[in-house]
């Protein structure tokens, strides 16, 4: 490298984003198509100039604000384009260009790099017929049967739905174009609103016959697709904050109550679909105890709803995914990685922004990116908050339409969702596998780094950290409260002398209600069963087989469904059984007698869930070496008799333990629940009849919805007692 190059600073790629951005700006009301593509094409060589000239580009790499905010430029930039907006925000995505162009034409360097250093560190090269050879020699019949039906199983009922989907995308009217029902959605203003009028109001003051000033707070709308994109956008950076900073507060810190602390943050992980929703919309209504004490000391009210509500409900819903995960992280980070640190004089903000957070990084983002996609195909909010303008309810009603046919729009929004989640989910887990997040430990267990707070730390920790956290958990304790009837369904009251188990026991004395409990329990008990099977093909072969695409395929197609929503799921088998099995029981069409429902949900559930499930078992493979296979396989046993009489006994616990996790998500699972099962009501589960009662479209009321909530949290109770006192393992959380 020359000394010209050297003295090439990364400022100068920020120089190169403002200059360009600003050119726009300048230009703004006079430009043109033309002279547009011309600012595009100066950001682009500006920033080869300088990749070419010896710019740091590794200092992307090895940044967690630049890295991440790459990820963050390139995803912004995507939507800029595609969306075709104009003005101020366009004048951003060309100032983050250059970045982008360098973080690219590095990140294709480095892969050179790798490629031509792998190559050199082959000395034998193998060819491809003997690599053939020799893996179908290893491969048995047991091992062909669980390779073929496992690939055969997720390629059925996963990718070919998917497929399905996106084929009837693009099913459009006589005389348009292929492409006709994505441009309805990147270019309808119902989809897309790029101009505000001056109604368009974040909040809106009322007031009412009595007096009283109320702000309600209902959020500001842009249109189906937006107000999807900016809703998760919210949740997931708020949910972050949240759970990196209770995470790394009760990791780090020794104080009286820390337990306490940490109980309470895990409340709202227990899954309560609709009616925690609910509860969140009674604590910020009019009437609510949020709205009592601002107009106590302000004199006025305040009411959250609409777009508001729903990212408020899931902000508190989501946030401790954050945080079981950032608390892994931050415990399992090796202590003398920060002491070394501190000795170079790295403390406070900075030790925290250089080292320990970029250690504790995959944890967090894995978490991230999960309230990412849950916050796309959330239902419960939307549904209870009575807010149309998002793509999942949009989704959603396609179903429950009078027709019963789910159009190619919808078809098309749902691509859309999935790869939204999908292009998360990718660009997150390529974000932390390049970087390097290796420890060198001194070995031996080390002593977590705790230090005792002082009395500042403990105003905050008192005065805010711990109303923060009841104030979150405060929904899962109002669906208690609710069933009891401690709590009305209107209102907020605490009336401790109309508590009453009745609720309770209708949900097992009344026979039109105990029908929801026992399709729940028994489509569960099925699906875990089905999804254990699988699970015990994949993981065995993915833990055994070591071929370079076969393995790595199967084990991303056996992961993925994680980042493919429930709602994408519901519309690619909508579409999958109302083509192969048209006239059939299996076809939705056929309409809500014919239809048997049960049959596609249990599917659905050992498909949707199956990652749970493989996660353990495979964890259990991991720790069965290949050794004491080969063993028995030396002595005569078949592998059919090493798998079930020898290696599956070792692994039982972790076999129990992914079939308990994986019944619990499926008891609990709402968006293919409400979908499919709403085609066929009476066989519908738990979660379709919670979202009835909320509804008032039955005869019993919410109190039994929050019944049927509190049932599902003792389920997960259970779960959580099971296989942390039995089995002695961690409870695997979503994302955890």
């Amino acid at each position: 490298m020359t000394h010209e190059q050297t003295t090439v600073k990364f400022r100068d790629i920020y120089i190169a984003g403002f200059v360009t951005a600003l050119l726009y700006i300048l230009l703004m009301d006079y430009i043109d198509p033309v002279t547009e593509a011309l600012l595009w094409v100066i950001g682009i060589v500006w920033a080869f100039i300088l990749f070419k000239r010896g710019i740091d580009y590794r200092k992307i790499m090895y940044s967690f604000s630049l890295s991440f905010l790459t990820i963050i430029s390139f995803i912004y930039v995507f939507f800029i384009l595609v969306l075709r907006l104009t003005g101020y925000p366009r004048a951003v995505a060309l100032f983050f260009l250059p970045l982008l162009t360098l973080a690219v034409l590095g990140h294709i360097k480095e892969k050179i790099l790798t490629y031509r250093e792998t190559r050199k560190g082959i000395k034998v090269k193998v060819s491809l017929y003997k690599r053939v050879k020799t893996t179908l020699y290893k491969l048995d019949p047991i091992m062909w049967v669980f390779i073929v039906v496992g690939f055969a199983i997720l390629i059925v009922f996963l990718i070919i739905p998917v497929l399905l989907m996106l084929y009837h995308a693009f099913e459009v009217p006589p005389g348009q174009p292929i492409w006709y029902n994505f441009w309805r959605i990147f270019n309808t203003r119902g989809y897309v609103k790029t101009t505000l009028y001056p109604t368009d109001r974040f909040y809106i003051i009322e007031q009412t016959a009595t007096g009283r000033i109320i702000y309600i707070i209902k959020g500001i709308n842009f249109g189906i697709l937006l107000n999807s994109l900016i809703n998760a956008a919210v949740v997931t950076i708020t949910a972050t904050f949240l759970g990196i900073l209770v995470a790394f507060v009760l990791a780090r810190y020794n104080f009286p109550g820390r337990t306490v602390f940490r109980i309470l943050a895990m409340i709202p992980l227990f899954i309560t679909p609709f009616v925690n929703a609910y509860v969140i919309k009674i604590l910020f209504s009019e009437n609510g105890p949020i709205s009592i004490i601002t107009e106590t000391l302000f004199g006025w009210g305040i009411r959250i709803d609409s777009l508001a509500g729903v990212a408020l409900a899931q902000i508190m819903a989501f946030y401790p995914i954050v945080y079981l995960n950032a608390y892994s992280s931050f415990i399992n980070i090796d202590p003398s990685m920060e002491e070394q640190a501190e000795n170079l004089g790295s403390k406070g903000a900075k030790l925290f922004f250089t080292v320990t957070l970029p250690l504790a990084l995959p944890g967090i983002v894995a978490g991230s990116i999960l309230v990412f996609i849950f916050s796309l195909e959330d239902l419960g909010a939307p549904i209870v908050f009575q807010e149309s303008r998002l793509m999942s309810y949009q989704i959603y009603s396609s179903f429950t339409s009078e027709t019963g046919i789910v159009s190619p729009e919808m078809a098309a929004l749902g691509f859309v969702m999935l790869f939204l989640a999908t292009m998360g989910f990718l660009a997150i887990r390529s974000y932390v596998g390049m970087r390097s997040y290796a420890m060198i430990s001194r070995g031996g267990r080390w002593t977590l780094r705790e230090h005792r707070l002082g009395w500042k730390g403990k105003l905050f920790v008192y005065l805010v950290m711990l109303p923060l956290i009841i104030f979150t958990a405060m929904p899962q304790i109002g669906v208690v409260l609710l069933a009891f009837n401690i709590m009305p369904p209107s209102g907020f009251a605490i009336n401790l002398d109309k508590a009453t188990p009745q609720y309770f026991l209708e949900l097992f004395q009344n026979p039109d209600i105990f029908v929801y409990i026992r399709n729940t329990l028994t489509y569960a008990l099925i699906a875990v069963g089905l999804a254990t099977i699988i699970a015990i093909m994949i993981a065995y072969s993915v833990s055994r087989t070591k071929m370079r695409i076969l393995t790595p395929t199967m084990d991303t197609l056996a992961t993925i469904p994680l980042a493919i929503p429930g709602l994408v799921i519901a519309l690619g088998y909508f579409y999958f059984y109302s083509t192969f099995f048209r006239g059939t029981p299996l076809d939705p069409t056929m309409g809500p007698t014919a239809f048997q429902a049960w049959i596609v949900l249990i599917i659905a559930y050992s498909i949707r869930k199956l990652p749970f499930v493989v996660r353990s078992v495979y964890a259990g493979f991991q720790q069965v070496h290949e050794a004491l296979e080969e063993a028995a396989l030396n002595l005569g046993a078949s592998r059919s008799r090493v798998i079930f009489g020898v290696v599956l006994p070792f692994i039982l616990t972790y076999i129990l333990s992914g079939a308990i996790v994986g019944f619990i998500y499926i008891s609990t699972e709402v968006s293919t629940s409400i979908t499919i099962g709403g085609l066929r009501p009476d066989q519908a589960p738990m979660t379709f009849a919670m979202m009835m009662a909320y509804k008032g479209t039955t005869t019993y009321g919410v109190q039994i919805a929050a019944a049927m909530g509190v049932l599902l949290i003792l389920f997960q109770l259970i779960a959580v007692m099971i296989i942390t006192l039995v089995f002695k393992q961690r409870y695997a959380f979503i994302g955890v």
